[in-house]
């Protein structure tokens, strides 16, 4: 069997400079790309020095670890120990995530006994369908799974657990903050928090929320609907035009800070949106940020 060294070494190049890449992305680690590109070259180099000098110990774990922290401090640079730390073991921790990603797909494909003796991985499946197709795509799939869930951890610091009261009829649902909601009633001057149809329909009778349905196609076809018990607040669509939404005055809403604090809102109006706010169903209704300028 021919060996071509260049070859696996070149690849081991790649491989720690994508998740060297990887760890930048997570942390948001601000350095030229030149700097990541040379510190997975050293960490390469070992591939070469076991090469050459094969009688050196270069598997001691002390010997990878002391070379994964030059490897850190060549790419991002120091700051202070524990800055070190995390980076170095957000490092492995994707080298961990990506290669049991690989491993676990090696072994879903093959046909073999997971507890026979000569179950083993070839050169050939190591080097060419492993490292060429699959580690680029467990690398993209990695990076955008960390984004979606930095994502929700940023939108999580604004989800808020909400009770709204009316007609003696009480619903519970998560409300979304939206910095760009500032729709108020023009003529009461009350803010308006804005809620789908998933949180809003029990509130309502079979009877009322059809003819709710009723006078919003009315609305979309330029008519004003006669006899509508609720208010009716304009606001302007996506291309400009005045649109009209129902709104209705709560009996009472409340909206949970923590544990042990809730914000009893006074003086507010709830839109109906027929419909649902978001696909993945992370919250029914949007929040006025007025809501919470009397919150300390």
């Amino acid at each position: 069997m021919i060996v071509y060294v260049e070859m696996i070494w070149i690849i081991n190049w790649l491989i720690d400079w994508s998740i060297l890449l990887l760890t930048q992305s997570v942390l948001y680690i601000h350095v030229k790309w030149t700097r990541v590109c040379f510190a997975g070259l050293i960490g390469s180099l070992i591939v070469l020095l076991q090469v050459f000098f094969p009688h050196l110990y270069f598997e001691q774990w002390y010997i990878k670890f002391l070379h994964s922290v030059v490897m850190i401090l060549v790419a991002f640079g120091f700051i202070s120990f524990s800055e070190m730390m995390k980076r170095l073991f957000t490092f492995y921790f994707m080298t961990f995530t990506i290669g049991g990603g690989l491993l676990g797909i090696h072994f879903m494909f093959d046909n073999s006994n997971l507890f026979e003796n000569e179950v083993r991985l070839s050169s050939s499946e190591i080097h060419v369908i492993f490292v060429a197709i699959l580690f680029p795509a467990i690398c993209i799939f990695t990076k955008k799974r960390m984004d979606k869930h930095k994502y929700f951890q940023f939108k999580k610091d604004f989800l808020y657990q909400v009770s709204v009261l009316w007609r003696n009829k009480q619903a519970y649902v998560s409300g979304y903050v939206d910095s760009g909601n500032h729709l108020i009633d023009p003529l009461t001057n009350k803010p308006v928090i804005i809620g789908d149809e998933n949180f809003l329909e029990p509130l309502f009778n079979c009877e009322e929320w059809k003819e709710l349905v009723e006078w919003y196609r009315l609305l979309e076809e330029g008519a004003m609907p006669e006899d509508c018990p609720y208010r009716l607040v304009p606001y302007k669509g996506i291309n400009g035009e005045t649109k009209w939404l129902i709104a209705f005055s709560p009996d009472k809403v409340s909206i949970y800070l923590d544990k042990n604090h809730q914000h009893e809102c006074e003086d507010v109006l709830i839109g109906v949106k027929l419909g649902t706010l978001v696909s993945d169903n992370s919250y029914h209704c949007l929040l006025h940020p007025k809501l919470f300028l009397d919150v300390s």
